[in-house]
């Protein structure tokens, strides 16, 4: 490897670009060699959140909130992060935590469909979307930590059906067996149900990114495993 990777992190809901960063810190360092990571805030307020002041609550962002009107929030954020990908990419791959996982997700289904013969979609306005995203080219590899299964029926209609809808990206799927916040089994229905070529790992956890050094290893045997050639 001649370079570090350049990966798009995209943090969790009531999070931002900083605070994930500062919560990565482990990650961060033990693959200072291998990543260089790209941290980004969400473009929506965190609505469902009660916070103690107004200067806290404008650093809670969310790429969408349950309580309002979920797809029309998720396409600005998917239009957000396409900008950002356009002027400050490339990124070799994606680093996901919670809602950004989430996010990840529906991000890789639409581009996999712009770069697919199969991606015509009775939904217009999905179609329109995913024609936008044809000028990015797929990640080569995401990470995506306490992730769940996005319930909206734009992504289903994007990755269910035969195997070739579901997403052709490497990824490393990460839970934890005690999270009280996204169940184990939500992000076990991400890694089966909507990507091909999953690596599906469990800690014993709650909602965090494991730091440790014996995850760091597998983080970074993951990584070494890739093949980053085409």
């Amino acid at each position: 490897m001649t370079r570090p990777l350049r990966v798009l992190c995209l943090h969790g809901y009531t999070q931002n670009g900083q605070t994930f960063r500062d919560r990565m810190g482990p990650f961060r360092r033990s693959l200072k060699r291998t990543l260089d990571p790209v941290f980004i805030t969400a473009p929506h307020i965190a609505t469902e959140f009660q916070p103690d002041s107004k200067e806290e609550a404008s650093e809670s962002r969310a790429w969408w909130n349950r309580s309002g009107n979920v797809w029309s929030e998720t396409v600005q954020s998917v239009r957000f992060i396409h900008k950002v990908m356009r002027d400050a990419g490339p990124f070799d791959g994606i680093v996901g935590f919670s809602q950004g996982s989430g996010m990840a997700a529906i991000l890789m289904a639409l581009m996999q469909a712009a770069h697919t013969q199969n991606s015509d979609h009775s939904d217009a306005d999905l179609q329109a979307l995913i024609k936008e995203l044809a000028d990015c080219p797929l990640p080569k590899f995401a990470m995506l930590f306490a992730g769940f299964y996005p319930e909206l029926p734009q992504f289903d209609a994007l990755v269910s059906g035969s195997k070739e809808c579901k997403i052709n990206v490497p990824t490393l799927h990460m839970v934890g067996k005690t999270d009280a916040i996204v169940p184990m089994e939500r992000g076990q229905q991400l890694a089966t149900q909507a990507f091909v070529d999953a690596r599906l790992l469990v800690h014993e956890g709650g909602h965090f990114v494991p730091g440790n050094a014996a995850w760091r290893k597998q983080y970074q045997e993951f990584i070494d495993g890739l093949d980053l050639q085409h």
